[in-house]
């Protein structure tokens, strides 16, 4: 069973599945959820094999697929005594779950090998774009953070260039949001087989 990361942290658990088995394995492992309407709803093989692996991820915190509810922009929200965020997102290659005991979380994952170059304009500020040129996977790594920003703030209509704005200090990483007050969020990331993992969480308790 590839469930290939598990990490704890500031309240926060991320958990990676790496996408080796075929449809029909998956469905084993999990046959239960092969009658759920959302996986029967589902015709491309990819998107049955992503959805059950994060059935599976979700196992791992006694959490059924019922207690994912989503909003009308996809958004996903959790019904758990524990996590009260949860972020989803899956590559070609890995599927993820973030989830959070109290604040907006979100996740992203792309590969280092995806061109970027014609949506630089569209997500990165002049200044970043000569950062990524000092950044290892900088592009790849800048469209994850401003991917899961715009997930966590769940604000339509941001502009990428200009709203959400990525800060080094300290090999630290932050991302703002510039919206009608400005949102912090603490960046974390890893890199696995050239994908791109971006997990960052809210500094605001999702109750304040």
């Amino acid at each position: 069973m590839p469930l290939i990361k598990k990490t704890y942290t500031d309240n926060g658990l991320l958990l990676l599945w790496e996408l080796t088995e075929t449809l029909d394995s998956l469905s084993k492992m999990i046959p239960s959820e092969t009658h759920n309407p959302i996986f029967l709803k589902r015709t491309n093989p990819k998107r049955k094999k992503e959805w059950l692996a994060a059935c599976l991820l979700l196992r791992e915190i006694d959490c059924l697929p019922s207690q994912i509810t989503h909003l009308e922009n996809g958004k996903p929200e959790i019904n758990h005594p524990t996590y009260k965020g949860i972020s989803i997102s899956h590559s070609s290659q890995i599927v993820g779950v973030f989830l959070h005991k109290s604040r907006n979380i979100g996740l992203d994952i792309e590969s280092t090998e995806r061109d970027y170059s014609r949506v630089e304009k569209k997500y990165l500020s002049l200044d970043e774009v000569q950062l990524t040129k000092k950044t290892p996977n900088g592009h790849a790594l800048f469209w994850c953070i401003k991917e899961a920003v715009y997930k966590a703030a769940n604000i339509p209509g941001i502009h990428f260039a200009k709203q959400i704005v990525i800060n080094f200090k300290d090999e630290i990483i932050s991302a703002y949001l510039i919206a009608e007050k400005t949102q912090t969020y603490q960046v974390n990331y890893t890199e696995i087989d050239k994908q791109i993992i971006v997990f960052l969480i809210d500094e605001e308790d999702l109750n304040s």
